[in-house]
């Protein structure tokens, strides 16, 4: 062998010598107790821009804004005691907006006819909605509205004042603002038990004896309008606190020295208790049955008649008439089956063929 190669020979396998004396080194500056530093990252940024992600850690969280919520595009429809309302709700905030959707109607003096709940609502901050609620109103609330009022709240409808928590609606009852120079929308007063005066009470049956119904007169005594609901109660006897049944019967609301005459269904939970019922008592106040009977307010007691008793007859699902379980030996006339028409008898002859 030449020198020449022997030389490049050796000088190759200190070549490789070397190479493992540095990876050996770098084994023991990345042994045990040493962190490897990571390669520092890369980017591409526009001339004049501060990194981004140095921005986002530094930035304070974003605080939620409340701000009231708005109606729009508002419109009724009226059929008998229901009333459909369609509304657009905005939130011009970036807070999620949630409560009730309320509604008082209100008289030609301002005066607050009935004021009740929508319906419930969820809506993100920055958007818009439309919702579509329904209520029962009676006929005669309606007839007597002049303008409507709408709003939002986290509370009570019937809270007085309003805990609004959207700009508050007037608008007529025809969806349109409500003209300038008009009577001030007023705030909800209670009416009290001796705001009405209750005559003319009659229970009635119908011809089947198997429904049964009240009609009387309210009137308001007070000097403002005043709103209420009849709460008919049932005892089986005079000196009995404890009444057995009790039934809302009718609500009204009238204006000054206004009176109605009202005729309302009687529905007892359990209709053998007209059998034990000796006296019903009708009471009007602010919130029906919700109020209970006491010293200042007796009511205006009748005298069940003794013919008004659990009804002889039940009506089965295809509306047939059925014996009473109680009463085996009633009898329930059955109508007599048509008789059936029968066709001629048949002829082939020439004669009743005319051939």
């Amino acid at each position: 062998m030449s020198m020449e190669g022997e030389f490049m020979m050796r000088s190759g396998k200190r070549r490789v010598r070397a190479l493992g004396v540095l990876v050996l080194g770098c084994a023991v500056v990345w042994g045990p107790g040493c962190k490897k530093e990571a390669p520092a990252a890369v980017a591409s940024l526009d001339a004049g821009v501060a990194p981004a992600a140095v921005a986002v850690r530094d930035a304070a969280p974003v605080a939620e804004v409340r701000k009231p919520l708005r109606f729009s595009d508002v419109t009724f429809l009226s059929k008998d005691d229901d009333l459909k309302v369609s509304y657009t709700l905005t939130n011009p905030g970036t807070a999620q907006g949630r409560g009730e959707a309320c509604l008082w109607l209100h008289d030609d003096k301002g005066e607050v006819i009935e004021a009740l709940k929508l319906g419930v609502f969820s809506l993100k901050g920055g958007t818009s909605d439309t919702f579509q609620d329904a209520a029962t109103v009676a006929r005669t609330f309606w007839k007597q509205a002049r303008s409507v009022r709408l709003f939002t709240t986290v509370g009570d409808c019937k809270r007085s004042p309003p805990q609004a928590t959207s700009e508050v609606l007037h608008v007529l009852p025809t969806g349109q603002p409500v003209p300038p120079g008009g009577p001030a929308p007023r705030n909800v007063v209670a009416a009290q038990p001796a705001d009405f005066a209750l005559s003319n009470v009659e229970l009635n049956r119908d011809e089947a004896g198997t429904a049964y119904s009240i009609t009387y007169t309210v009137k308001n005594l007070s000097g403002r309008r005043a709103s209420g609901t009849a709460c008919l109660r049932a005892y089986t006897g005079e000196g009995c606190p404890c009444h057995i049944e009790e039934t809302p019967s009718g609500e009204f609301s009238l204006p000054p020295g206004g009176s109605e005459l009202i005729t309302d269904t009687i529905l007892f939970d359990d209709e053998k208790h007209w059998d034990d019922v000796k006296v019903l008592r009708l009471f009007a106040t602010s919130k029906g049955c919700a109020n209970a009977a006491d010293a200042t307010n007796v009511g205006f007691k009748v005298d069940k008649p003794d013919a008004f008793r659990d009804p002889r007859e039940f009506i089965d699902v295809a509306g047939e008439p059925e014996l009473d379980p109680d009463n085996p030996d009633a009898v329930v006339d059955v109508p007599d089956e048509l008789p059936v028409e029968q066709d001629e008898p048949y002829s082939d002859s020439p004669e009743d063929t005319g051939h």
